[in-house]
């Protein structure tokens, strides 16, 4: 007989000693402190540009019209695709934690769908790789699973067919 499920309050976990922040998903800036990077590079890069090439401010405007502009339609038309997958091929070339936490992750996915019973069909590590296997700007990492209706028309049941793999 299990016990009857019942919500507590804050007060109640605090009185027995849980800490209820550790029950919250952890936050990684990693790609939070690369974007940030990216941009002031962009700024000093422009400055820099602007000193290099002595551009007038009708120059300056059109240009940074123009990276608007194109910054926009990434927004607008990918939902901002093209973005995230620079910005994720970046934070797997330059930051090994960020690497290993998308491959742990992913793989956490993969091994408790196995033993659940849901065969894993494939994944991806990055977003360029999902762009490649999928045609998808969207994705930055995952993992694809068989779906049952396959399952059906093959005839198994999902844990026969976890037994035969």
């Amino acid at each position: 007989m299990q016990v009857p499920q019942r919500l507590y309050t804050l007060d109640e976990l605090r009185l027995n000693g849980i800490e209820t922040a550790s029950l919250l998903s952890p936050v990684d800036s990693t790609l939070g402190s690369i974007e940030r990077n990216l941009q002031l590079a962009a700024i000093l890069g422009g400055v820099a540009a602007w000193n290099a090439f002595s551009f007038n401010p009708q120059q300056i405007l059109f240009i940074s019209l123009g990276f608007l502009f194109l910054w926009t339609l990434d927004l607008v038309s990918f939902n901002g695709g093209i973005g995230s997958l620079v910005l994720d091929t970046i934070g797997h070339t330059i930051s090994q934690k960020y690497h290993n936490r998308v491959i742990q992750h992913e793989a956490g996915h993969f091994l408790i769908a196995y033993l659940v019973g849901i065969l894993p069909r494939g994944y991806t590590l990055t977003s360029l790789a999902a762009l490649k296997k999928e045609g998808s700007l969207n994705i930055q990492a995952g993992t694809a699973f068989v779906d049952f209706e396959f399952l059906e028309e093959v005839g198994f049941s999902p844990s026969i067919c976890c037994l035969l793999v």
